[in-house]
This record gives C-alpha cells, structure tokens and sequence, in this order.
C-alpha cells in the first residue's frame, strides 16, 4: 500500500520531468498491482494546481488575484477549465475502479499532523498526508516532493 502526493497527479498532468514514472505509478494502482491512497484533500490540492495552471495558460499570467477574479467573470474561461478538469475526474474514476482509495481525514490527522511541521518543517497539508499515513500503518509515499525524504521512517519512491 503506498500514499500517492498530489505531485504525482499534477507531474503526469501537466507533462513535468517525471510524467514517465509518475504514469508507471498510477497504472500500477489501475491495474490494482498496488493499492494507492489519497484522501480529499490531494483531490483539492490537484484541482487547484490545475486551475491555477490552466488558467495561468489562458490567461497568459500567473497573478493570482487576477486568475480569481477572471474565473469569477469569464464563462468561457471556466469553461475551457472544466474541460481539464472532467479529464481529472474521469481519470481518479478509473483509478478508483482499480486500486485506488480516497480515505477520510480525522480531526486527529490535523493534530498529530502539527508533530510533523514541527520536527520536519513540512507545510500543513504535507503534515495531514503524513499523519494519515501513520494513522493507515503505510510506509510508503509516491511524491515528488523532496520535502518527505527528510521524515524518518517512510520509503520515498520514485
């Protein structure tokens, strides 16, 4: 069983150096070879990183308050937007029908979460991952962020 950061999806989707071992992950969890687990809030961190770089294309910026205030205005860009994003949904439904598990967050997670940023200096969200990570008995993390290879105690891959 392996936890999948939001970094995996977002390499993969938009075609970041990595996107290669990034797909070898996700149609290993498909395949059900490996079960992967997500909780919601790497589905918003993923929706928002596809937003904001959607948007940031269209747009030809990456102001965010100017990014805010167009998908506020611009039907069209929402709509360009929503495009991307039914992609995105389409593609954790499969995943889901295969070896994919979007587990509940617990208040429990925030707090012992905190005990990462402390020892680890991790962000917050990180720190949720990792405490539910803890709470699951998982060893393992799919990410691209070189921030978990400071935490003792779990496998890194790639």
């Amino acid at each position: 069983m392996i936890f999948i950061d939001s970094s995996v999806f977002l390499v993969l989707y938009l075609d970041e150096p990595g996107a290669d071992d990034a797909k070898e992950i996700l149609e290993n969890v498909e395949a059900n070879k490996v079960e992967g687990v997500i909780t919601p809030l790497v589905l918003e961190e993923v929706t928002f990183k596809v937003i904001f770089a959607e948007a940031s294309r269209l747009l030809d910026t990456r102001n965010a308050w100017k990014i805010k205030n167009a998908l506020k205005k611009d039907s069209s860009l929402r709509e360009e937007i929503s495009k991307v994003l039914n992609k995105v949904k389409s593609h954790i439904d499969v995943l889901e029908k295969g070896g994919l598990r979007v587990v509940d967050i617990y208040p429990t997670d925030w707090r012992n979460g905190l005990n990462y940023v402390f020892k680890y200096g991790v962000l917050p969200a990180d720190s949720i991952h990792l405490a539910v990570m803890e709470r699951l008995n998982i060893k393992t993390i799919a990410t691209f962020d070189d921030d978990f290879r400071l935490v003792e105690g779990i496998d890194v891959i790639p």
